[in-house]
C-alpha cells in the first residue's frame, strides 16, 4: 500500500470513502441508483427481531420493515446485529425476495441466493436476511428438518407474503 506524506497508510482515507458509501446506502438506493431520502419510507414494523441461524452465534438481529413513498413497495433492511459483525443496511425490495423466492426448489436451498440482493460485500448479508425471513413476524422460511443451514419454503409462503404487504391497508382501517 501506498503511504502518504504524513507517513500513514491511505486506509484512512479508504474507510472514508467506504463510510460515504455506507451513508448512501443507509438512505436506500432504488434500482436506477437513485438515493431515497429516509423519510421516503414508512415503517411499518419499526423494530423486528430475528435470531440467527448457528446454534454458535450469539445476539439478534434487528430489522424493519417499510413502505417506500416513491413505488408503493414494500421494503425490509437489517438495521442492527447484536453481537457486533458487519452487514449491509440496504432497503431489500420485497418483490426481489419474492423473485429469488420463486426459483427455489422444495428440496431446500442456502442462504447464498440473497447475494444479488445486496450491494454491499458482507459475507452476513445472504445469511442473516435468511433468518429475517425464518422469523417469527416474516415467516416464509424454515429451516430443512435434515440440514441446518439450509432453508425451505413453508408451503403458504405467498399467503404469509400476501399478509405482510396487508400491515399498511389493516392500519389504515384501524385509523378511519
Amino acid at each position: 500500500m501506498r503511504k502518504s506524506k504524513s507517513g500513514k497508510n491511505d486506509n484512512e482515507h479508504e474507510a472514508l470513502e467506504l463510510n460515504n458509501d455506507l451513508s448512501d446506502i443507509e438512505k436506500g438506493i432504488t434500482e436506477d441508483e437513485q438515493i431515497l431520502p429516509e423519510e421516503s419510507y414508512k415503517l411499518l414494523i419499526e423494530s423486528g427481531q430475528a435470531e440467527k441461524i448457528s446454534p454458535k452465534a450469539s445476539g439478534m438481529l434487528t430489522w424493519q420493515l417499510a413502505k417506500s413513498e416513491a413505488d408503493n413497495e414494500l421494503y425490509l433492511r437489517l438495521i442492527a446485529n447484536g453481537s457486533g459483525g458487519l452487514f449491509s443496511k440496504d432497503w431489500v425490495p420485497i418483490t426481489k425476495i419474492e423473485s429469488v423466492l420463486e426459483n427455489q426448489p422444495a428440496t431446500g436451498f442456502t442462504s447464498g441466493v440473497f447475494k444479488s440482493l445486496f450491494k454491499g460485500a458482507s459475507a452476513n448479508n445472504a445469511g442473516f436476511l435468511a433468518a429475517v425471513l425464518r422469523s417469527p413476524d416474516i415467516c416464509l422460511l424454515e429451516e430443512h428438518p435434515d440440514k441446518l443451514f439450509t432453508h425451505v419454503l413453508y408451503p403458504d409462503w405467498r399467503d404469509r407474503l400476501n399478509k405482510l404487504s396487508a400491515i399498511d391497508i389493516q392500519e389504515t382501517i384501524t385509523e378511519d
